[in-house]
């Protein structure tokens, strides 16, 4: 069977990356979750060779395969949502800033919200409200440090998700890392051994690289075990060869290996802090946040803890930690404003409140590693605002980094400043050196419109509220009255879910391109299409509501998948009264369903008759 092939097939007949949602399997089905069952070739997929079923039903959209489905579900071109941001680079760096930004997303709000609750208890016992021993402290606490105890266990299965194996399985290696059993055989006296070999003694809570390292070796043992298995015994063997396998390597030498960089770095800070001591700050400010990305923030809690214990106060790792989310906010602010699109705003904005507040992997991972050039902002950034610290001699009593406890330190004023510093450096190299291109879905030109002029005064107030974009226009492909999507029968497309656009009565039977493009996507029964401008506009044009069960009946096409066209080239006709006839309304729906790469798509008319090639939607 080839693999690949049926894996590619099944991609495009659901629907492509645009109408999956999710996608997942069990012992011998795909199951996906699709924006809109109805854009799926049901009977198409049913006559695949290596498919020997199809089930609908609960919200899935489920294919049969048989034992080979993970090898199938291995080959699906990539259907999460990371976004390229860097000009397609390919170096090996942005692949792999592209590879852990990707892993820990999913992870965000876990992380964000064990922090928040971090920092709620850390104001309550400074206002007096709660005391760190009183029981409801204690226990808050501890469901605070859940989201950080249990990281491995949670990176594991968004590792192995990344590399198309069995997620649940990238769980099982982190829940190794963290389990109590294990633990405790390590931390006994003499130790314990493996294969005859003595397991060193870490610890691996809120761990990040060990378990990196670990599922992406584990995912060539999954791949080499699915290769060799029958398929009669593949499902039970192959996650127990996994397992045993990669289990020597991540106990005796990746973990143990991604500690022991971890304490390269704890003894580096604590040589610096000894005989250099701004230039100690200068480094945490600088390299914080890497710090965090790799998990390697954990290995110096001992210089904190000794230091707290015999000075009173840190100079080093909170401070430096508070400039890293200094920066992080302004890089995250710069993004918010210079975003066009929507999603992509919100996450900045409210990464940016996230981090001042004493939390960074949201902004960490949802935009400055999805940017990746606001990096260097935030290492100059961090640097010369830790300079000033360690030239301040900055220091504070508290053990959590966030702006909500800045009157603890030691000079409010010059911790100010020294932030403001690193803020400034942060904002200013995002905003002048990330460019437009940079940023999800902003690939908008910004040129003068050289066809306004054949605009009417409809499109001339949509560009008026558009300056700086360019306008592009969608014409009518039908003759009719337009009315807003909102006021269709049709949840779906009222609700904008497949994007922004308008509806059309039709007063004609024939559905003319609206302009020069490609088709992109013929439906089953010819009651839609999907085509795609030469712009890059893409274009669905679906004929009345539920007609799907007409199953062609009344409709027919004179375009096929792959062809191009010219405006007012002929694409389907339809016929109203056997619509009609048929118990369905008629409404055309005309919806951009690549709206979010605009700035906005604008109707041009609204209860109003319109003519074939009438100016209909202006595109910005």
């Amino acid at each position: 069977m080839d693999y690949k092939q049926l894996a590619n097939d099944i991609y495009e007949k659901v629907g492509g990356g645009k109408n999956i949602q999710h996608v997942t399997h069990c012992a011998t089905r795909l199951r996906f979750t699709l924006a809109d069952d109805k854009k799926a070739d049901s009977e198409g997929i049913k006559q695949l060779k290596g498919v020997t079923g199809l089930v609908q039903g609960n919200g899935q959209y489920q294919v049969i395969i048989g034992p080979d489905v993970s090898s199938v579900y291995a080959q699906l071109p990539n259907t999460e949502s990371t976004t390229d941001t860097s000009s397609n680079s390919n170096s090996v760096v942005s692949r792999l800033l592209d590879f852990i930004a990707g892993c820990f997303t999913p992870m965000i709000a876990i992380i964000a919200a064990g922090g928040m609750l971090q920092v709620v208890l850390s104001l309550l016992e400074l206002s007096g409200i709660l005391a760190a021993t009183d029981d409801t402290y204690l226990v808050l606490y501890q469901v605070s440090q859940a989201a950080f105890f249990f990281i491995p266990v949670y990176l594991g299965n968004s590792v192995a998700k990344r590399l198309k194996i069995d997620p649940f399985l990238g769980s099982y290696v982190g829940g190794i890392f963290v389990m109590p059993g294990l633990t405790a055989l390590l931390s006994q006296e003499g130790g314990i051994t493996l294969f005859g070999l003595t397991v060193p003694n870490v610890s691996y809570n809120a761990s990040v690289l060990p378990v990196l390292l670990t599922v992406w070796l584990m995912s060539y043992v999954y791949r080499f075990a699915d290769r060799i298995l029958p398929n009669s015994v593949k499902f039970i063997l192959r996650p127990l060869i996994a397992i045993i396998v990669i289990t020597p390597f991540a106990l005796l030498l990746i973990g143990p290996l991604g500690v022991t960089i971890g304490n390269y770095v704890s003894q580096f800070l604590n040589f610096l802090t000894n005989n250099f001591g701004p230039l100690a700050v200068l480094f945490m400010g600088a390299f914080a946040q890497l710090l965090v990305m790799t998990g390697m923030h954990t290995t110096l809690t001992p210089i904190l803890l000794t230091s707290l214990a015999t000075y009173g106060y840190d100079d080093l790792i909170v401070p430096g930690m508070l400039l890293g989310l200094a920066a992080e906010a302004a890089i995250c602010l710069a993004a918010g404003i210079k975003a066009k699109d929507p999603e992509f705003k919100q996450v900045s904005f409210s990464s940016a409140i996230t981090a001042l507040m004493g939390v960074s992997e949201p902004a960490l991972y949802g935009v400055t590693l999805r940017l990746k050039k606001p990096i260097v902002g935030m290492i100059l950034g961090g640097a010369v605002g830790g300079l000033y610290f360690g030239l301040m001699k900055i220091n504070t009593p508290v053990v959590i980094a966030s702006f909500v406890a800045l009157p603890s330190y030691s000079n409010v004023l010059h911790a100010t400043i020294g932030s403001l510093i690193t803020f400034a450096i942060a904002f200013a190299y995002t905003w002048f050196v990330v460019k437009d291109s940079d940023f999800p879905n902003n690939n908008v030109a910004i040129v003068p419109e050289t066809t306004t002029a054949q605009s009417d005064t409809s499109a001339e107030d949509a560009e008026a509220g558009q300056q700086a974009a360019v306008e592009k226009i969608v014409f009518s492909p039908l003759q009719g009255v337009a009315i807003p999507l909102a006021e269709t029968n049709d949840q779906a497309f009222a609700s904008l879910a497949l994007g922004k656009g308008v509806a059309v009565k039709p007063q004609d039977d024939t559905i003319a391109a609206p302009f020069s493009g490609k088709v992109s996507a013929v439906f089953p029964g010819n009651h839609a299409i999907g085509i795609t401008s030469n712009d890059g506009i893409e274009l669905l044009i679906h004929i009345g509501i539920d007609t799907v069960n007409m199953q062609g009946d009344g409709f027919s096409r004179q375009v096929n998948d792959g062809d191009t066209f010219t405006t007012g080239q002929a694409l389907l006709h339809f016929d109203s009264a056997k619509i009609a006839a048929a118990g369905y309304e008629d409404t055309v729906m005309i919806t951009v369903t690549n709206t979010m790469n605009f700035l906005d798509v604008v109707p041009l008319a609204a209860h109003q008759e319109i003519q074939a090639g009438d100016h209909l939607l202006a595109v910005f």
